[in-house]
C-alpha cells in the first residue's frame, strides 16, 4: 500500500507526523517545566516570613526561568525536527537517488537492459517506465539504423561490383572486340544509373529542406506521372482507371516532393501488376487511392514496407530495377507535409495505398 502512494502524499504524511511528535514532546516538556518551576515539591525548603507569616516567591524570576527554558526546548525540538524531516525526506527520495545513480552508470553498451532500480508505483516508479519506453523507442530507432547503414553498403557495392566483375572478364580477354566494348558500355551504364538511384534517395531521405508549399493539383499531376509512365504501361498493356470526384481538387503541398511521392507509388502499381491487368487511380473526400492487381504484399511484410531498402521479394526487386527506398521516400515526404498514407494487400490479389491530405 505505502508504495502505491504518491511522493506528495508520503512526504506530506510523515512531515506531519514529525510536527505531531514535535508538537507533542514540546507540550510534555513544558508542561514539565511550569510545573517545576511553579509546582513546590513537599520536600522542598520554603522560604517563609515569620512576621507576616507568608511565602517569599519571586515571580518575576519564575517567569523568566520559565520563559528561558520554553525557549531551548522549542530551539532544541525545532533542530531535533529538522533533521528528522531530513532524514525522513532522505528516506522517501531514496528511490530517486538510486535511479539517479543508475542513469549516470548507462552508456551506449547497456542500451538493450532496462532500467529496474525502483520497485513503487509512485512519481518515481512512472518516470522509471517513461525512462524505459524512451529506451526502447532509441534501441528501435538504432537498429533502423544500423540497418539502414547496412544496407546502403551493399545496395551502393552491388553496382560496383557488377562494375568490377565485367572489367575483369573484359582484361581476361586479350584482343576485346567492339561488341565487348559495348556490352560493357551497358553494363557500367546500368550500374551508374542504379548507383544514382540510390544516392538520390539517400539525399531525400536524410534532407532537412524546408517545403516550398504552393497550390498543388492532384489530377493534373496523376495525369502527368501516367503521361510519363505511357511506354510502360503499354508494355504490360495496362487499363488505367482514374476517378476524381473533383479534378479541380487542391492541396498545400510542394510541387516536386509531392509529385515524386506519388510518382513513386504509381510506378510501384504499374511494376507489380500483372500484364494485362487493371490500376485504379480514385481521389474521394482528400484521399488518394491507388490500387493495382497483381501478386499482393504478405501480411507480415505489410507493416515494413516503408522501411528503407525492405523489400518483399529482393529478387524480384532487382529485376523490375527497385533498390527499396521509394516507399521510405514516399513516406517521409508526406510525413513532413503532415499527411499519412497507408497500405492494404492481399497476396495474389491486389495492393492498395491511400494518402490521406487532410
Amino acid at each position: 500500500m505505502w508504495s502505491k502512494l504518491s511522493i506528495r502524499i508520503k512526504i506530506t504524511l510523515l512531515t506531519a507526523m514529525v510536527f505531531c511528535i514535535i508538537l507533542a514532546l514540546t507540550f510534555v516538556f513544558t508542561i514539565e517545566n511550569a510545573a517545576t518551576i511553579f509546582i513546590i515539591a513537599d520536600e522542598a525548603p520554603v522560604p517563609i516570613n515569620e512576621q507576616t507569616m507568608s511565602l517569599n516567591f519571586n515571580f518575576d524570576y519564575a517567569q523568566q526561568a520559565f520563559r528561558l527554558s520554553t525557549f531551548y526546548i522549542m530551539v532544541f525540538f525545532s533542530i531535533a525536527g529538522t533533521f528528522l524531516i531530513w532524514w525522513v525526506s532522505g528516506k522517501v527520495l531514496q528511490p530517486m537517488k538510486k535511479f539517479s545513480n543508475k542513469i549516470k552508470e548507462f552508456d551506449i553498451s547497456k542500451i538493450n537492459e532496462d532500467i529496474n532500480v525502483v520497485k513503487s508505483q509512485d512519481e518515481v516508479g512512472d518516470l522509471q517506465l517513461a525512462f524505459n519506453y524512451m529506451l526502447k523507442n532509441i534501441r528501435d530507432s538504432y537498429e533502423k539504423q544500423r540497418r539502414f547503414s547496412q544496407n546502403a553498403a551493399h545496395e551502393l557495392k552491388t553496382p560496383v561490383a557488377a562494375i568490377r566483375a565485367n572489367l575483369e572478364v573484359l582484361d581476361m580477354d586479350e584482343e576485346p572486340g567492339v561488341e565487348d566494348y559495348k556490352e560493357f558500355k551497358k553494363v557500367v551504364s546500368r550500374q551508374i544509373e542504379a548507383m544514382n538511384s540510390i544516392v538520390q534517395g539517400l539525399r531525400l531521405l536524410s534532407s532537412g529542406d524546408s517545403l516550398n508549399l504552393t497550390n498543388f493539383y492532384p489530377y493534373k499531376a496523376v495525369k502527368d506521372i501516367l503521361f510519363d509512365l505511357d511506354s510502360l504501361i503499354k508494355t504490360k498493356d495496362l487499363e488505367v482507371n482514374i476517378d476524381f470526384d473533383n479534378e479541380e481538387s487542391v492541396i498545400s503541398a510542394d510541387q516536386i516532393l509531392m509529385k515524386q511521392a506519388i510518382f513513386n507509388i504509381i510506378h510501384n502499381a504499374i511494376r507489380y501488376s500483372k500484364d494485362g491487368g487493371l490500376v485504379e487511380i480514385v481521389l474521394k473526400k482528400d484521399v488518394l487511392s491507388i490500387k493495382n492487381y497483381g501478386v499482393g504484399i504478405a501480411e507480415d511484410s505489410i507493416n515494413k514496407i516503408f522501411e528503407p531498402f525492405y523489400c518483399v521479394d529482393k529478387s524480384r526487386s532487382k529485376k523490375l530495377g527497385g533498390s527499396g527506398l521509394g516507399l521510405a521516400i514516399t513516406k517521409e515526404i508526406l510525413k513532413a507535409h503532415g499527411f499519412d498514407i497507408s497500405a492494404n494487400s492481399k497476396e495474389e490479389e491486389f495492393t492498395e495505398f491511400r494518402i490521406c491530405f487532410n
